[in-house]
C-alpha cells in the first residue's frame, strides 16, 4: 500500500468519525426534544429514531472497514468488507429514510402495503441483517434471519410442533419492517424511550475519570486483604458493569487494568482473566441498567421498568458475594499477598463525587418512578457540573468529546441490537411457536419441578451460548417462561430465573463470550479460563433456584424477616461450594473433605427449595459438624513456590 493511499484511508477514516459523531449530536438533540414533548406522532419517532441508528451503524461499519485496511495494509478481501459495509449502509438507512417519510401512510395503510413497499420492506430487512453481522457476528444474525424466514414460510414445515397457519406476506411484512410499532420498530421504542441517556450517562461518567478513580478504590481494599489484587476487578469491573450493563465491552474496558495487576501478584492467567469475565459479568444481574434486558422483562411483562431493577437488588448483591467468597478461597488456597501499590488518594476524593452524587440522583429519580430518560439526563448534567469542581483532574474538553463519542457509537450499535431482534420476538409470539414449545417440554419432559427446573436452566445456557445478553434473554424468555408458567412458577420469577441463566451463558462454554475476552487479555488459554469462570459463577447457580422457591428475595425494598434465612442459607451454600471448589479451609483439603463439602452444598440446595423448616437446620447442622471436624485438624503448612496461581 503506498503512502497516498494510506493518506486518503486515513482521511476518509477522520471524515467518517466526524460524520458519525455529527449524526449523534443531531439524534441526541432530536432524543431530548423528543423527552420534554417537541415530537408527537409516535410512528414517525420510532421511525425517525431507526433512521439515525441505521445511519450510524452503517457508518461505523463503513470506517471500521477502512481502519482495518490501513492498520494491516496485508490484510485480506478489504474490497468485500467494504462492499458489503456499503451494502448494508446503503440498504439500511435508505429503506430507513423510506419508510421515516412515508410512516403516517404505512401506519395507515398496514398491512395492505404496495409491491413497491413490499420491495423497500425487504432490501431494508436485508440492510438490518447485515450491519448485524458486521456489529454483532453471524450467529445472532443466523437466529434473527432463521427467525424471519421462519414467519414467512414456517407453514410449509410438516413438523405439527413447528408448523403455522400460512400467513400473507404483506401481514408477515408488517410484523418485520414495515410496521412502525412492530417488528424492527418493537424494541426501539425500549432503546430511545429508556436507554438512550442511561448509556449516555455511563459514557459521561468515563469522560470525568470514573474509571481510574474507581480502580484506585479498588486498591484502596486490596492493600487489605490476601488476594487484593482482584479487589480492583471486583469493586472496578463491578461498579463499571453497573453503569455500562455490557459484558464483553465491560472486560475490554476494565481488564486491561486489572488482569495485568492480578498476574502481576499470583494470580494464574486463566483465573485472573476469570475473575475480570466473572466480576464484569456482574453488571447484567446488577441494577440499574441490568445489561438492557431489564427493560425488555418490563416491556414483556407490562411493568414499570424500576419494579423490575428493585427485585435485582438482593439477588445482584448475593451474585457479588458469591464472587467474592470464591475469590477468597482461591486466594487463601495459593497464599496470594496483599496489594502493595500506591494510591491516588487525590484522585479518588475529587472525582469520586461526581460519580456518587450523579449516580445517587439517578437512582433517587429511578425511584421516583421518574422515567430512565430523565434520570440518565440529570446524571449527565449532575456529573458534568460537579466535574467542574475536580481540580488538576478536571477533564478537558477533548477527553469529554472523546467519551461522548464513544458512548454515542456504543448506544447506536446497543439500539441496532434491540431494533434486530424485534422481528424474532414478533414471529415466536405471532406464531405460538414458544406456547407449543412450552407444551411439549411438559409432555415430554418428567413430571418433578426441580428436575424441569435444571432442564430449563441447561436449556438456557445452550440457547444463550454466542448471543448477547439481551437476545440471550430474549431467546430463552420466548421458548421456556410458557413452560415454566405451566409448571406453576408465576411470571416475573419464569422471566427472571431465565434471564439468569442467559447471563451465565457469557461464561459458559463453547462459546463464553466474556471468558474469551478475558482470555485474550490475559494471555491464557480459552478452556482454562471457561473453567475457572464456571467455578466462580459456580457458587452462585443457587441464586435463580432460591428465588423461584424464595419469592421474597425479589421483594426489595418491602423487606421483612422472612428474606433473612434464605439469605443466610444462599451465603453458606456458597461458602460450602468454594471450599469444595478449591479446597480450602484453613488449609488445604484432602479429596475426600473436598467431596465432602460438595456433598454439603447439594444438601444445602436440597434445602433451598424444600418448604418445610426441617431441612434448613439439617443443613445447618450437617454444616456445623463439617466445619467443626475439619476445622478442628491440625493446620499443615506446605512449602510455597511462586507458580503464578499454581498448586502450591
Amino acid at each position: 500500500m503506498g503512502a497516498s493511499e494510506r493518506r486518503i484511508l486515513a482521511r476518509s477514516g477522520r471524515i467518517l468519525r466526524v460524520l458519525t459523531g455529527t449524526a449523534g449530536g443531531l439524534l441526541t438533540l432530536y432524543v431530548t426534544l423528543a423527552l420534554f414533548g417537541f415530537v408527537r406522532s409516535s410512528s414517525q419517532h420510532y421511525a425517525a429514531f431507526t433512521f439515525a441508528v441505521m445511519f450510524m451503524a452503517g457508518l461505523v461499519s463503513v470506517r471500521i472497514a477502512i481502519e482495518r485496511r490501513a492498520a494491516d495494509p496485508e490484510s485480506r478481501w478489504f474490497r468485500t468488507r467494504l462492499a458489503v459495509a456499503l451494502a448494508g449502509f446503503a440498504l439500511a438507512a435508505g429503506g430507513g429514510l423510506y419508510i421515516l417519510w412515508h410512516a403516517q401512510r404505512l401506519e395507515v395503510a398496514a398491512p395492505f402495503f404496495d409491491h413497491f413497499d413490499m420491495a423497500v420492506g425487504l432490501l431494508f430487512t436485508a440492510g438490518v441483517l447485515i450491519l448485524t453481522w458486521l456489529h454483532w457476528g453471524a450467529i445472532l444474525t443466523f437466529v434473527i434471519g432463521a427467525s424471519i424466514a421462519y414467519f414467512f414460510y414456517g407453514h410449509l414445515l410438516a413438523h405439527p410442533l413447528l408448523s403455522h397457519p400460512q400467513y400473507d406476506a404483506k401481514f408477515v411484512m408488517n410484523y418485520v419492517g414495515l410496521g412502525t410499532t412492530q417488528g424492527f420498530f418493537w424494541f426501539a421504542q425500549t432503546a430511545v424511550d429508556d436507554i438512550y441517556y442511561l448509556v449516555l450517562y455511563a459514557s459521561v461518567l468515563f469522560g470525568i475519570g470514573m474509571l481510574h478513580s474507581i480502580i484506585e478504590m479498588g486498591k484502596a481494599m486490596g492493600n487489605r486483604v490476601s488476594g487484593g489484587a482482584a479487589g480492583p476487578a471486583v469493586i472496578g469491573s463491578g461498579i463499571v458493569s453497573m453503569v455500562m450493563g455490557v459484558a464483553v465491552s465491560n472486560v475490554v474496558l476494565t481488564g486491561r487494568f486489572t488482569i495485568p495487576m492480578m498476574k502481576k501478584y499470583g494470580y494464574s492467567p486463566a483465573m485472573a482473566g476469570a475473575i475480570e469475565a466473572a466480576a464484569s459479568t456482574s453488571g447484567q444481574i446488577m441494577p440499574p441498567v441490568l445489561g438492557l434486558a431489564a427493560f425488555i422483562i418490563a416491556s414483556f411483562l407490562s411493568m414499570k421498568y424500576i419494579d423490575v431493577v428493585k427485585a435485582s437488588v438482593i439477588p445482584g448483591a448475593l451474585y457479588m458475594t458469591g464472587i467474592a467468597i470464591a475469590i477468597a478461597v482461591y486466594a487463601r488456597r495459593h497464599r496470594l499477598p496483599r496489594l502493595s501499590e500506591t494510591i491516588d488518594r487525590a484522585m479518588v476524593w475529587r472525582t469520586f463525587p461526581a460519580f456518587f452524587v450523579s449516580f445517587v440522583a439517578v437512582c433517587w429519580l429511578l425511584l421516583d418512578y421518574y422515567s430512565p430518560s430523565v434520570a440518565g439526563l440529570t446524571g449527565c448534567v449532575v456529573a458534568l457540573a460537579l466535574s467542574l469542581f475536580q481540580g488538576r483532574y478536571r477533564p478537558s474538553l477533548r477527553q469529554l468529546g472523546l467519551a461522548l463519542e464513544e458512548g454515542l457509537e456504543l448506544m447506536a450499535l446497543l439500539a441496532l441490537l434491540l431494533i434486530a431482534i424485534g422481528p424474532m420476538g414478533q414471529a415466536f409470539l405471532t406464531t405460538n411457536l414458544s406456547g407449543r414449545l412450552g407444551t411439549y417440554l411438559v409432555a415430554v419432559l418428567p413430571d418433578n419441578s426441580l428436575l424441569l427446573l435444571i432442564g430449563a436452566a441447561v436449556l438456557s445456557l445452550i440457547l444463550g451460548m454466542g448471543l448477547p445478553t439481551p437476545v440471550a434473554y430474549l431467546v430463552v424468555a420466548l421458548a421456556l417462561v410458557p413452560f415454566l408458567q405451566q409448571l406453576g412458577v408465576k411470571g416475573f420469577l419464569a422471566h427472571y430465573f431465565v434471564f439468569y441463566f442467559a447471563v451465565y451463558s457469557a461464561l459458559s462454554p463453547p462459546v463464553a463470550v466474556a471468558a474469551l475476552a478475558g482470555a485474550k487479555i490475559a494471555g491464557a488459554g480459552f478452556w482454562e479460563t471457561c473453567r475457572e469462570s464456571l467455578k466462580l459463577a459456580a457458587t452462585t447457580f443457587i441464586i435463580p433456584f432460591a428465588f423461584v422457591y424464595r419469592p421474597q428475595l425479589l421483594s426489595f425494598p418491602n423487606l421483612d424477616w422472612s428474606v433473612v434465612p434464605p439469605v443466610i442459607e444462599i451465603l453458606l451454600i456458597q461458602w460450602c461450594s468454594s471450599i469444595a471448589l478449591f479446597g480450602h479451609f484453613r488449609r488445604p483439603l484432602t479429596t475426600v473433605e473436598r467431596w465432602l463439602f460438595g456433598a454439603l452444598t447439594l444438601l444445602g440446595y436440597w434445602a433451598m427449595i424444600t418448604e418445610a423448616i426441617h431441612s434448613t437446620f439439617v443443613f445447618a447442622g450437617v454444616a456445623a459438624v463439617l466445619f467443626t471436624a475439619v476445622g478442628l485438624r491440625p493446620v499443615r503448612m506446605l512449602p510455597f513456590t511462586a507458580t503464578k496461581g499454581g498448586e502450591p
